[in-house]
């Protein structure tokens, strides 16, 4: 990162799927304090102690970008910065967004309350219009995030050190903080969905308060305007503009054509608020074990990405890097991938959108169940399918993975109620896309059947996936079978959604972490190549699946089973790669 991106990291609009032209980015340098006693409240931090540290926001202090680097646990942090309101930005409403912050979240301006959030993935919104003042304003930010596994968190250790498949913890702002004005009555969420069946558009809209005018969406495919629509939303919070699309270029990886979208608010003859969005017209849908683009068979070449990136943990250093590492993987001849244990930022996946790169969206699962994980988690992962439903690469949710969080989901009454739970939950937020209740095994509901299996050689591989098609009961590790027993898979899609993970321990390069493994390690480049061929050809083998899954993109900390180093730097020439999975 050079100096000037230091100073202003990660420039770039942080809303892609729903942009206004005025806003002010607040990343940069912000002044910091690790508060392990937990006394910061108590002595009124929030309006006005100076604090002693410095940070360089969106990096969180564990990472190398943020200037701090500290990978030892900080249960509480503050943040604190001046803020200078531009003047046409006052006299109207004014919204404060942090993209995410990790994890329960209290935010103050000039020593007054703003907002609440609780969630280290979904994003934070408040009004600030009542707290600002012209001149120099202070914004003040206290975050709390406790090790403890009844809190949603993925794959983030509650330790003292990475071991097996958890990593460093992530903790406090890992995205974009910023400020943008927006009149009385302003569009708070917005998103389409397409049927193929006569090449329908809907776009709905969300208001902030009740609104009588109407709401208008203008399409236009580069430059050319081609349909538009308006709907009155009658003193509601929500309208549904219906469009038909002539001869609509559908969006595909072969051809990712996206839509613009202008919505409008229209009070009289007044437009009261616009802004600019977009739409991929596609169709995600099944039929029999057929997962279908579009009308047509698709097969999900995906790979498993972790989401950390170099220096940044969390945080990808640029954009551009974001961009990258989709690049990457499509060199490697993957149509998409399983975004693992995070919801990524929204940049990530406005480019996926933009190259035509399939994505299955997961939330960072706890591994506790309780009363707190059922209410945290529920709440977050509705906000993340209101936040991301617009993405024309999301082809499936995953709200739960491995059972993680419901490990007695076999005889637990409760827990399996509430896979149950968040899979209806999901149809009714998106009833476009096909929802994997609980990917891996035990299966119970859902409208994919998703498995994982680390044998490490492709004709036992083989074996074994004949072995779970002819009896969905059998066990894929120890205690756990494919699907629980009463349940019907025999219907729907099944992809092996995990495989591989195997090292390639390069003698030329030394391990670099103590610890390092693999689910099988090999240390010649060829049979590194070798058994990523077999063990791909022995899933493509059986007709009944629709998809893979490579586990990983890149090596990450102690887990060094990636396709690249950490570094992204390939382990086998990428068109060798490509030969392999394409």
């Amino acid at each position: 990162m050079t100096a000037s991106a230091s100073l202003h990291p990660r420039p770039e609009y942080p809303r892609p799927h729903r942009v206004r032209p005025r806003w002010q980015n607040l990343n940069g340098v912000w002044e910091f304090a690790f508060d392990d006693d937990d006394r910061g409240l108590a002595q009124g931090w929030e309006t006005g102690q100076t604090l002693s540290r410095r940070i360089t926001v969106p990096f969180t202090f564990e990472a190398p970008l943020s200037g701090i680097g500290e990978p030892t646990a900080h249960p509480v942090v503050w943040y604190r910065r001046r803020l200078e309101v531009p003047p046409e930005f006052l006299g109207q409403r004014l919204l404060l967004h942090i993209g995410a912050c990790d994890y329960s979240t209290r935010i103050w301006v000039n020593g007054r309350a703003a907002g609440t959030h609780c969630g280290g993935y979904s994003p934070i919104s408040c009004e600030v219009q009542e707290l600002v003042r012209p001149g120099s304003n202070e914004l003040v930010v206290r975050v709390e995030d406790r090790p403890v596994w009844s809190q949603p968190r993925g794959k983030q250790i509650v330790g003292d050190a990475p071991v097996f498949i958890d990593y460093d913890r992530v903790t406090g702002i890992w995205q974009t903080v910023w400020i943008e004005p927006v009149p009385d009555v302003y569009i708070e969420d917005c998103w389409s969905r397409f049927s193929l069946a006569g090449s329908r558009l809907v776009v709905q809209v969300y208001t902030n308060r009740e609104f009588a005018g109407e709401a208008e969406a203008v399409v236009s495919f580069a430059g050319t305007e081609m349909a538009s629509g308006r709907a009155y939303l009658q003193e509601r919070r929500e309208g549904a503009i219906e469009l038909t699309i002539a001869n609509p270029r559908l969006w595909s990886p072969a051809d990712p054509a996206l839509y613009d979208i202008k919505i409008s608010l229209h009070d009289g003859g007044a437009v009261v608020d616009a802004v600019q969005t977009y739409a991929g017209l596609r169709e995600f849908s099944s039929q029999g074990r057929t997962v279908l683009l579009n009308g047509e068979p698709f097969y999900f070449r995906g790979v498993l990405d972790q989401g950390y990136f170099p220096g940044g943990w969390y945080t990808a250093a640029s954009d551009g890097d974001l961009k990258r590492d989709i690049e990457l993987m499509q060199a490697m001849g993957f149509n998409g991938a399983r975004k693992h244990q995070k919801a990524e930022d929204p940049r990530w996946l406005y480019w996926a959108d933009r190259l035509g790169f399939v994505v299955w969206a997961e939330i960072g699962n706890g591994r506790d169940f309780c009363s707190q994980h059922v209410q945290d988690l529920t709440r977050e992962w509705t906000e993340l399918v209101r936040r991301d439903r617009l993405h024309p690469a999301i082809m499936a949710w995953v709200p739960l993975n491995e059972s993680w969080g419901v490990d007695a989901v076999d005889r637990n009454p409760a827990q399996q109620h509430w896979v149950r739970t968040l899979y209806h939950l999901t149809k009714s937020l998106d009833p476009t896309r096909l929802v994997v209740a609980n990917d891996g095994w035990q299966f119970l509901t859902g409208d994919l059947w998703g498995l994982h299996s680390y044998v490490s050689d492709g004709p036992a591989l083989a074996r074994h996936l004949r072995a779970v098609l002819a009896n969905p009961t059998t066990e894929l590790i120890p205690g756990r079978q494919a699907a629980l027993p009463g349940t019907l898979v025999s219907d729907i899609p099944v992809m092996l959604t995990e495989l591989g993970g195997v090292t390639f321990r390069d003698p030329a390069r030394p391990v670099q972490i103590a610890g390092a493994w693999g689910y099988d390690v090999v240390t010649d480049a060829a049979e590194f190549a070798g058994r990523l061929r077999a063990l791909v050809e022995a899933v493509r083998a059986q007709p009944e699946f629709s998809g893979l899954v490579w586990t990983q993109l890149t090596d990450v900390q102690q887990e060094a089973n990636g396709l690249l180093y950490f570094d992204r730097t390939p382990k086998l020439p990428l068109a060798m790669l490509r030969e392999i999975f394409e």
